[in-house]
């Protein structure tokens, strides 16, 4: 019965002992995992939903219901994604989309909202612009959500404002050049602008005019120092690349002036209006035109160097980044090409697409020319 007893306590005693070396105190805690997340090239269309997709496959990271209709390119500053739609500003994390806030433009028209936000340039400012067709563009501290400043303009903002050198500046019924740091109205100029924006290059602001005109503005006074006419109206932002001013037209055509010469360097002919601002990248001009084409052609001399028929009218501006060509069409489609003109791939995101793509690399972020600057 002892000997019974003991080998009892024996197996006991040594499964106790192995009960006890595996407790989870002998092992370091579970901590979790840092989220990783990748690349995305942001669209949003008249469907009501934004996008995040993957930039080599357009395979979707997620959607967001914004349920209004989007006009206005997205925007990145710091971690947050911004999109204006309609009467409204929304604000998300830009890996997650998680939605952080919305800000409200009240307004009696049925779209307030259709300039895409700007900043200083730079992904870590905390300083959005926003133009509304309340005839106002407000200045938002985006750490606090604060207004800072509001600067009324005597006609609705339907142009992207671009920022240089402590100065905002805004086409509408004028050019309003408009200090950064308080509002202050700096100079204006008496040129009327619908969807041109704004673009510097140094000594000048350039401005497509509904005149049918390219501007050249004095950036100290705003004095109209020369003009170079087209056939129709300027509704295309212009692009400065090398010494030359790059634009479309609704005459059908895409100009290149030389900024000293004040001459064309050339002009390429589509069949339909240049609606669509241009992209400069390794010496060539990435463009769309309602005649359904996207065109790249040579900066130097003008000349082709290919074309996609998309079947569909253009009015979104292309992003040429690292080899992708990526441009979207009124057939509700997002192409990828390379800079060859060899499809990647292209995606059906279900609506007409009158934004522009955005990419962002977890670092920086990349825009077409909507903002009357190629990035």
């Amino acid at each position: 019965m002892l000997q019974r007893w003991l080998k009892t306590w024996a197996v006991l005693t040594v499964s106790g002992m192995l009960f006890s070396a595996c407790q989870k105190q002998n092992y370091s805690k579970d901590e979790p995992l840092d989220p990783v997340y990748s690349p995305s090239l942001f669209i949003s269309s008249q469907n009501q939903f934004l996008y995040s997709l993957d930039p080599n496959t357009g395979a979707k990271h997620w959607e967001y219901n914004l349920k209004a209709n989007q006009q206005a390119t997205p925007f990145i500053l710091k971690n947050f994604l911004f999109v204006a739609a309609e009467d409204s500003l929304f604000k998300f994390d830009v890996n997650t989309g998680k939605l952080i806030r919305t800000y409200g433009f009240n307004n009696s028209l049925s779209i307030s909202l259709v300039a895409s936000p700007s900043s200083q340039g730079s992904i870590n400012g905390n300083i959005l612009y926003v133009a509304s067709l309340n005839d106002t563009l407000y200045a938002i501290d985006i750490n606090s959500d604060r207004i800072l400043w509001k600067f009324a303009t005597s006609s609705p903002i339907s142009a992207a404002p671009t920022y240089f050198n402590g100065k905002v500046i805004v086409a509408s019924d004028k050019v309003y050049a408009i200090a950064a740091s308080n509002g202050a109205l700096s100079w204006s100029a008496p040129i009327v602008v619908q969807y041109s924006s704004p673009a510097v290059g140094y000594p000048y602001v350039y401005v497509g005019g509904m005149d049918g005109a390219m501007h050249a503005l004095d950036l100290n006074t705003g004095t109209d120092v020369w003009d170079y006419p087209t056939g129709g109206q300027i509704l295309s932002s212009p692009i400065v690349y090398g010494g030359n001013v790059i634009f479309g037209s609704s005459d059908k055509n895409v100009y290149c002036l030389d900024s000293v010469a004040k001459q064309p360097r050339w002009v390429y002919p589509t069949d339909g209006r240049v609606l669509s601002s241009p992209f400069a990248s390794n010496q060539t001009i990435y463009f769309g035109s309602t005649d359904y084409f996207f065109y790249a052609v040579n900066v130097i001399d003008g000349s082709l160097k290919w074309k996609y028929n998309t079947n569909a009218l253009i009015k979104s501006s292309p992003l040429v980044k690292d080899n992708h060509v990526y441009v979207a069409g009124f057939n509700k489609i997002l192409y990828d090409f390379d800079t060859s003109g060899s499809l990647r791939w292209s995606r059906d995101i279900n609506g007409a697409i009158e934004t522009s793509p955005v990419l962002y690399d977890l670092s920086n972020a990349y825009y077409p020319a909507t903002s009357g600057n190629t990035q």
